[in-house]
């Protein structure tokens, strides 16, 4: 019988302590330890450990385990890798293009040299040959953001050729660089005949486009370019129709949202009519305080139109305010004048009820 009693928590604690001190290197003892630790409200020697172990992850090869522990712990502060991004090149064809072509055809742009500005219209892509371009945008407070480094290989200005129109970045060239427009037709027609390429030029787009609306927000704007676009992968949307409760007040929220399109308000209930407390601005977050301890939404958020949202997940979004503390003094004053704002309107709502 005594053989089969469970060892209390503390017992085991010292088994694994002893373990990991014999065997420091051993992946199945380290996590179990830190997970003990954890349960054992030992909060700060337990993710320590946990830390070791995505770092001996990383060392031994095994970077999707290390992911995998990144995202259940996000209090570690790591950030998942991309698993690399496929290039344009890689989606196409063999022999689509011919190498005599591209030499014939190329572009050359010197080092600080724009290839196209934000708002030009355009209706085409380039590829990379060589060098490397930055793509930048201005953020809501006047400053340059960087939001993507192309790569030899890879093409820029997709996002036209699906949908011709202003340009929605600068695109600049890094160091001297060789580019090419590739024929609008032909790609259209390969994509026409490829479903798989325009999907994966889809997904490249959208991407982008995410990290561009993540990376103008006053918030987000100077977290490293990395933590944006691990977010930006990360990120889902939604859409809501007018009227539509999007979230309730005293919710326990599981994601950071942020308005990308249509009218939405946080709403307070008053002798059942709905009493808007603030509207919500195209690209506002909203629960972006839950990374920094337990929330919940503070009122109704509303749809007063139809909404588009971006949910971030909540991990994601802890995970790069642990990898990077300076959004986290960030978070907190602007969770403050939020507080005060809600407030003062609440009272004034309640003074005009009196």
């Amino acid at each position: 019988m005594s053989g089969n009693m469970p060892i209390d928590s503390d017992s085991q604690l010292a088994v694994y302590a002893d373990l990991v001190s014999l065997y420091p290197e051993n992946i199945a003892y380290l996590q179990k330890y830190a997970e003990l630790l954890l349960e054992a409200g030992q909060a700060t020697t337990g993710t320590e450990h946990l830390r070791r172990l995505h770092a001996l992850l990383i060392s031994r090869g095994e970077p999707s385990k290390a992911n995998a522990l990144a995202t259940k712990y996000p209090q570690i502060g790591r950030i998942s890798a991309s698993g690399g991004d496929e290039t344009f090149l890689d989606m196409l064809p063999k022999d689509t293009f011919g190498k005599v072509w591209l030499l014939m055809n190329r572009e050359k742009i010197d080092e600080g040299r724009p290839l196209f500005r934000q708002g030009e219209q355009g209706d085409s892509m380039y590829l990379l040959l060589d060098g490397e371009l930055a793509v930048c945008m201005t953020g809501q407070n006047g400053k340059t953001v960087l939001l993507n480094l192309i790569r030899p290989g890879d093409v820029v200005g997709e996002g036209c050729l699906l949908d011709p129109g202003p340009r929605s970045a600068d695109v600049v060239a890094n160091k001297k660089s060789h580019v090419v427009k590739l024929p609008r037709k032909k790609i259209l027609a390969l994509m026409g005949e490829n479903s798989g390429l325009l999907s994966a030029l889809q997904r490249k787009s959208d991407l982008r486009n995410m990290c561009g609306l993540l990376s103008t927000h006053p918030l987000l704007q100077n977290v490293p370019l990395d933590m944006r676009q691990f977010m930006a992968r990360e990120t889902k949307t939604a859409r809501y129709p007018a009227k539509q409760l999007i979230h309730k007040a005293g919710e326990e929220l599981q994601a950071v949202d942020m308005l990308i399109d249509g009218k939405a308000a946080f709403m307070l209930r008053v002798q059942n009519t709905g009493k808007v407390i603030e509207y919500l601005q195209v690209g506002e977050l909203v629960g972006d305080t839950s990374a920094l301890r337990h929330a919940t939404c503070p009122a109704d958020v509303v749809a007063l139109s139809d909404v588009l949202m971006a949910h971030i997940p909540y991990s994601a979004f802890k995970n790069v305010v642990e990898a990077y503390p300076p959004l986290k003094e960030k978070l907190l004053g602007h969770a403050e004048q939020q507080r005060t704002r809600f407030m003062k309107k609440v009272s004034e709502m309640s003074g005009d009820k009196r």
